[in-house]
């Protein structure tokens, strides 16, 4: 027993050195989302894939190497049908692949309006958590050595809609406001579409439209058609620069491409590296 407890004393030593891996986690609101602040402190779910019970939401901070750190930022918005939040891989993921570009990312988590007994609505409640994140970001530019007129956001499908809902509109803030982060303007200078759903497209824009990549698999029907429509905004204004790639297969939902047996699928996030670079967004 003697020597078991000497041994287990020498393994807790050297795990109490090795470094730590806890993430930085900023919550949007101090109080809770305004009208919900009772519902801040119900614990979240997660197993498997998914996320649920988002009641206070937040982004995951993941800044770059500051030997290659950009001046740009992306908040990175999960999918998930707005009953699940597809977190780990459609949130964390992408973060940690644009953090390996030099982008300051930030993975939302935001509440779901279809999860079975939510009381949230998404335009409205899931959308204001995106507006927020992005007037925080903006606002607090200057802590992440950012730029605050190169913030992206990324979305992917449900993920999508929030940032169609939010890029394609006005986004003002509001110059009364008590806080001052709603002060700020909410508006990204850059999109980032995997495959969306379909809420948030408009039929006409007042606008230009920011820069934007768009990536799909043509055997996503409902994606393709989106884009349709969103391409339709973007040839109106023939000055905005904007990317689109429909790959060959792989339906809906492939994430990052890591599991796919499509080199295309597996290599897709080269293609946003590429376009991030050729942008200017990874300028340091």
């Amino acid at each position: 027993m003697i020597v078991k407890a000497g041994l287990l004393a020498a393994f807790a030593l050297l795990f109490s050195a090795l470094p730590a891996t806890a993430q930085e986690v900023v919550y949007l609101w101090d109080k809770g989302q305004p009208g919900f602040e009772s519902r801040k402190d119900i614990p979240e779910q997660h197993a498997e894939w998914w996320w649920r019970s988002i009641n206070n939401p937040s982004l995951t901070v993941l800044r770059p190497d500051p030997a290659k750190a950009s001046r740009a930022a992306v908040i990175v918005v999960p999918g998930g049908g707005h009953r699940d939040l597809v977190f780990g891989e459609e949130g964390l993921k992408p973060a940690q692949y644009l953090q390996s570009q030099g982008v300051t990312a930030f993975a939302l988590k935001y509440v779901l309006a279809r999860e079975p007994g939510s009381p949230y609505y998404i335009q409205g409640d899931a959308q204001a958590d995106l507006l927020r994140a992005i007037r925080y970001v903006r606002a607090h530019a200057a802590d992440y050595g950012i730029d605050p007129d190169k913030i992206g956001v990324m979305g992917f499908s449900a993920g999508g809609e929030l940032t169609s809902l939010v890029s394609f509109t006005p986004q003002a803030g509001n110059p009364n406001a008590s806080d001052p982060i709603d002060r700020v303007d909410a508006r990204p200078d850059f999109l980032i579409e995997i495959y969306p759903g379909p809420l948030g497209i408009p039929t006409s824009l007042d606008r230009a439209p920011p820069p934007a990549f768009f990536l799909s698999a043509y055997d996503d029907r409902m994606a393709v058609a989106d884009f349709d429509m969103i391409l339709k905004l973007y040839k109106k204004y023939p000055d905005v620069p904007y990317e689109l790639h429909v790959l060959s297969g792989d339906g809906h939902g492939f994430n990052m491409g890591d599991r796919s047996k499509r080199k295309a699928v597996r290599d897709w996030p080269a293609r946003l590296g590429d376009w991030l670079s050729d942008m200017g967004y990874l300028a340091k």
